[in-house]
């Protein structure tokens, strides 16, 4: 099995070598918007153990993620990038970091705990996942055909030996922190009878349009509010710019992978040229598309027209990042941007045109601040009337009265809901699961609490609970085995998330801003 999944990597090395080589060596000096200087291939990524990674080094250690996605190793793929999410919060690429940064800290500890997998362990669990399977089983048919798809990414059988040993480790370490966890019975009769027991409960709607009717708003409260909000009532900014876009080539299955990836290659060759170019100053558009024509005849400078940053026109509506370059705030009129990797290509701007926002008038906006202040009347309002509606249905029910006849009292028209419980919420419900959530934890005979209270599109639900029962029921042992062991894995997965967090802090990664 290991020899078949070595067969055919002589390809795939290639195709990957010219892949990161080449994408890296241009692309990888080009300038990044917000940073200083340049950044290659060979520069410091990250540190993590005292050890220097390249951003090279990075982009490979990234991969890994998208091949578990790839051979459905989900665990792996989406627990293993959550297991510490310390620098998620860094920006668009902290996510990235994370996972990497948790890789290298679960290969390193496999190593010291010893259960690091060996080849036939992780050849076993390739054959056991179901990309590689045929009618349950594995085939080696079916695994030749995933590996040749694979290998046009750039994977190799040795990557999918190592992420199969990195799943391993990773079962392998939860076990290791999580086995000898067992909740409590108590704990799994509350949950069980929290989740199955039977609720029998009615909703209130406040609508929001009919306290809206009743809301009253004068001229001198329009006045006012414009008085206060005048600086943010202005018309949008507007943005004329000519680009010009190197579109990325189409993967052609015809073609041999290295075919593929030198066409990828190339565009990204003369693309990084033109930016070299572009970023000098003074550099001119026009002049530069008339000199790339010669090497890439299909290049040519496109025109948007004055538009709001809301409202972008056809041509680049699908990729808000050249929308966010366009209108990024140290472009004047007559400035290049940088350069924008989009759905499409790779972008280059001029914008041509800035129309800066103007003051309105009152009366340009009066209609929408009226309505602004009847939406926020009708709001109070409506949460005062809900909360009202609240006290005086618990008091009369702590009372003894029948909840019929403290409707009635107060005016109110409740809606019954179909029997349900915490794990069957109503059907057909827009707010069926909120309204599931919120009764579970609400005693029989009152009303949801007001950290309870549920929106919906129309309004604002009170949520009465009638009644709850805990049934006789033929599958309740499953039931309870269910819970406990949905509680056991809840608890263990946040050990193993405490443990490995701890782990990864120890690690000391830090990600270089050069």
């Amino acid at each position: 099995m290991l020899e078949f999944f070595r067969r055919h990597r002589g390809a795939f090395l290639i195709t990957i070598t010219v892949v990161i080589i080449l994408s890296f060596s241009v692309w990888g000096g080009w300038r990044r918007s917000g940073m200083a200087g340049s950044r290659s291939a060979d520069d410091t990524a990250f540190t993590i153990y005292g050890k220097d990674y390249s951003h090279i080094e990075l982009g490979r250690l990234e991969s890994y993620q998208r091949l578990g996605y790839m051979l459905q190793m989900y665990e792996l793929a989406f627990g293993l990038a959550s297991a510490s999410e310390q620098l998620k919060s860094l920006d668009s690429r902290g996510a990235n970091y994370d996972f990497v940064g948790n890789l290298l800290v679960l290969r390193q500890k496999a190593v010291e705990y010893g259960v690091a997998a060996s080849d036939a362990e992780a050849t076993k669990k390739l054959q056991s996942l179901g990309p590689l399977q045929k009618d349950g089983k594995f085939d080696e048919a079916t695994a030749a055909g995933v590996e040749k798809n694979l290998g046009m990414y750039g994977f190799t059988a040795d990557d999918m030996l190592q992420i199969a040993k990195d799943q391993i480790a990773y079962e392998k370490l939860q076990e290791i922190v999580g086995s000898n966890y067992s909740p409590s019975q108590l704990a799994v009769a509350k949950t069980y009878a929290n989740d199955q027991q039977t609720i029998n409960a009615s909703t209130i709607l406040f609508a929001l349009d009919e306290f809206k009717k009743k809301a009253e708003v004068k001229d001198d409260e329009i006045a006012k509010y414009y008085g206060q909000k005048k600086d943010t009532y202005k018309t949008p900014e507007k943005r004329a710019a000519v680009y010009v876009l190197f579109e990325k080539p189409k993967a052609d299955d015809k073609k041999k992978p290295e075919e593929n990836a030198k066409a990828e290659a190339d565009l990204e060759k003369v693309a990084g040229d033109f930016d070299a170019e572009f970023v000098k100053p003074g550099a001119d558009i026009n002049a530069l598309v008339a000199k790339f024509k010669k090497d890439k005849p299909d290049l040519k400078l496109e025109t948007l027209p004055l538009f709001e940053r809301s409202t972008p026109p056809a041509q680049i509506k699908e990729d808000s990042k050249v929308v966010d370059e366009i209108f990024r705030s140290a472009l004047k009129a007559g400035s290049n941007s940088d350069h924008v990797e989009g759905a499409k290509g790779y972008y280059f701007c001029k914008v041509t045109q800035v129309e800066e926002p103007k003051q309105q008038e009152l009366k340009d906006v009066k209609d929408k601040i009226k309505e602004i202040l009847v939406t926020q009347k009708a709001q109070e309002a409506m949460t005062k009337a809900a909360n009202d509606a609240r006290t005086a249905i618990n008091d009369g029910l702590k009372a003894g009265k029948k909840l019929d006849d403290v409707l009635k009292d107060k005016g109110l028209k409740a809606e019954a809901l179909p029997e349900f419980t915490a794990k069957n919420p109503p059907p057909n419900n827009p707010q069926g699961q909120a309204i599931a959530k919120a009764a579970s934890e609400t005693p029989a005979g009152s009303v949801a609490k007001n950290k309870d209270a549920i929106s919906s599109d129309k309004g604002e639900l009170l949520v009465i609970v009638t009644a709850k029962e805990l049934r006789k029921r033929d599958d309740s042992a499953t039931l309870k085995t269910g819970e406990e062991n949905s509680l056991a894995s809840r608890a263990r997965s946040d050990l193993f998330h405490s443990w490995f967090g701890a782990l990864r802090t120890a690690a000391n990664m830090h990600v270089s801003m050069k």
